[in-house]
C-alpha cells in the first residue's frame, strides 16, 4: 500500500483521467435525449428501452471487469493495461451512437441506438473501473483519500461544463442549433479524440505508481464464474457496502432524470436561448472551488456520511426550488432578466454540493475495501469500485428510462420549438423535471443514514491491517 501524502503532480494526472469519463456521459445524457427523441423523433420510451437494455450488459460487465482487474499480471501492473486497451474503442462506439444512416426505420433506428450503447458502456468500463480501483490503491488514509477523490471529481466536473458551454455554444451558431443533425456528430467527434488523448495522458503520467502498488496475492483463486458470483455475495454481505449500493440505486434516478431532461428543461421550460444556456456554467468555478476546500474538512469534522447527505440535500434545493417556484407561480415570467442569473445562482449552489455528493460517495468505497480486506484477507477493489462504475450508467439508463416514459405520459411533442408547447403540456413536464425527479434521491438518505464507517472507525480498520502485514 503507497504511503499518503501523494505529491500534487501524480493527484493532478490521475484526476484528468475523469475527464474523459464525464465528456462523454455529459454529451450523452445532456444531448443523446434531445437528439433521438426531439431530432430524430424516436419515442420516448424506446429512447430509454435503448440505455435500459445496456444496464443488463453493465450490470455483467462491471464486475466482471473488476475481478479481471483484480487478478490481472503484468510488467503494467494491475489497472494500467485496461487504461491503455479502452480509449480507443469507447471513442469510435461514442462518434456511431451519432451517425445512424439516414432513412432508418423507428424499429431500426432503436436498434442502432441500442447497439452502439451497449459497445460504448462495455469499452467504458475497461477504462472506468480499473481508473477508480487505482485511485483507492494509490491511497490509504482517510483524509488523503478525500483529497484525491476531490481531484478526481473536480477534473470531472471540469469535462462536464467545458462540454455543456462548447456544445450550447456550437449550437448557438450553428443554422437550424439543436435541430441541426450535423451539429451532434461534430461534437461527438471532437469530445471521442479529447477522451483518447486524456485517458492515455492519465495512464502515462500514473505509471510511476504501479511499483508502489501492491500486486495480486498468490493465494487469491483464479477467476471462473462461480468465484465471481461468490466475490459479489461476499461484497453484498458487507452491511455497510450494501447501504451504499441501495442509496446509489435511488440516487441514480434522480441524478438522471435530471440530466436526461436538462436540455427540455432549459430550452423548453424557461425558454433559454443557446447563447445563454452556455453561461449557466458560470458559477462552477466558485461551486467546485468551495467543494475541493470544504469537502475534505467537513468529512474529518462531521463524517462521509454526514456530508454526502448534505450534499443530496443541498443539490435537491438547488435544482428543485426555481421549478416549484415557477408551478406555484411566484417565479418570474420567462421574459424578465431576472430569470437567467437567478437559475445561475441556483446553478452555482448546485455544482457545489454535486461535487460534495459524488466526492463522498468515491471516498467512502475506498474505505469499505479496508473494511472488507479486514473481514475477507482480500483487497478487491475492482469488485468494490465496479458499483461506482455502474452508477454512472445506471444514472443515465434510469434517467432515459423513467424520462423517456415520462415525456409519452405528458404526450410532449417531437420536433418542437420553444413557445410552441402547450401550457398544460409544459406544467407537465415542471411537475416530471422537479417534484418528481428530486424524490428517489431524497429517498436515497434513508439508505445513507446507515453507513457508519467514521474517521475513527477507520483508524481502526487500518490500525489492524497494519498489525496482520509482517
Amino acid at each position: 500500500m503507497p504511503e499518503d501524502g501523494l505529491p500534487t503532480r501524480t493527484r493532478v494526472a490521475y484526476g484528468i483521467g475523469a475527464t474523459a469519463e464525464s465528456s462523454i456521459s455529459m454529451a450523452f445524457n445532456s444531448f443523446n435525449f434531445l437528439f433521438y427523441n426531439n431530432v430524430l423523433e424516436l419515442s420516448g420510451t424506446l429512447c430509454g428501452l435503448a440505455v435500459t437494455i445496456a444496464l443488463v450488459f453493465d450490470a455483467i460487465s462491471d464486475p466482471l471487469v473488476g475481478s479481471i482487474s483484480d487478478r490481472w499480471r503484468s510488467p503494467l501492473g494491475r489497472r494500467h493495461p485496461f487504461l491503455y486497451a479502452a480509449p480507443i474503442p469507447m471513442a469510435i462506439f461514442f462518434i456511431c451512437i451519432y451517425a445512424p444512416p439516414s432513412g432508418l426505420s423507428e424499429v431500426l433506428l432503436f436498434l442502432w441506438f441500442t447497439t452502439f450503447t451497449v459497445l460504448l458502456r462495455t469499452a467504458q468500463t475497461l477504462y472506468q473501473v480499473p481508473h477508480l480501483a487505482l485511485g483507492a490503491e494509490m491511497t490509504s488514509g482517510y483524509r488523503e483519500r478525500s483529497v484525491l477523490m476531490s481531484y478526481n471529481t473536480i477534473f470531472g466536473l471540469v469535462g462536464t461544463f467545458g462540454v455543456f458551454f462548447l456544445g450550447w455554444s456550437y449550437f448557438g451558431e450553428l443554422e437550424g442549433g439543436t435541430n441541426n443533425r450535423q451539429g451532434y456528430l461534430t461534437i461527438a467527434a471532437v469530445i471521442a479524440v479529447f477522451s483518447v488523448v486524456v485517458v492515455y495522458a492519465s495512464a502515462f503520467f500514473t505509471r510511476d505508481q504501479i511499483p508502489k502498488i501492491s500486486a495480486p496475492p498468490n493465494d487469491l483463486p483464479p477467476f471462473s464464474a462461480t468465484q465471481l458470483m461468490t466475490e459479489i455475495g461476499d461484497c453484498l454481505r458487507n452491511e455497510n457496502y450494501r447501504t451504499l449500493v441501495l442509496g446509489i440505486f435511488f440516487l441514480s434516478a434522480t441524478l438522471g432524470l435530471h440530466e436526461t431532461l436538462s436540455s427540455h428543461l432549459n430550452i423548453f421550460f424557461w425558454e433559454l436561448p443557446p447563447q445563454q444556456i452556455r453561461w449557466m456554467v458560470i458559477g462552477a468555478p466558485i461551486g467546485l472551488t468551495l467543494a475541493s476546500v470544504l469537502t475534505p474538512r467537513v468529512h474529518t469534522r462531521w463524517s462521509k456520511r454526514n456530508a454526502l447527505i448534505a450534499g443530496i440535500l443541498g443539490m435537491s434545493i438547488a435544482v428543485g426550488t426555481p421549478i416549484l417556484l415557477r408551478l406555484f407561480g411566484v417565479f418570474p415570467e420567462n421574459a424578465s432578466p431576472l430569470v437567467f442569473p437567478i437559475l445561475c445562482a441556483f446553478k452555482a449552489f448546485s455544482y457545489c454540493m454535486s461535487a460534495m455528493m459524488v466526492i463522498s460517495i468515491a471516498s467512502t468505497l475506498a474505505d469499505v475495501t479496508d473494511e472488507h480486506e479486514l473481514l475477507t484477507g482480500r483487497r478487491q477493489e475492482g469488485i468494490f469500485f465496479a458499483a461506482r462504475a455502474f452508477f454512472g450508467k445506471l444514472t443515465t439508463g434510469l434517467g432515459h428510462l423513467l424520462a423517456g416514459i415520462g415525456m409519452d405520459l405528458i404526450a410532449f411533442p417531437t420536433g418542437s420549438k420553444p413557445g410552441e408547447i402547450p401550457p398544460e403540456v409544459v406544467y407537465q413536464f415542471g411537475i416530471l423535471a422537479g417534484p418528481l425527479t428530486l424524490l428517489p434521491g431524497l429517498v436515497s438518505i434513508t439508505f445513507y443514514l446507515r453507513y457508519r464507517i467514521d474517521e475513527a472507525r477507520h483508524d481502526e480498520i487500518r490500525r489492524a491491517l497494519e498489525a496482520r502485514t509482517p
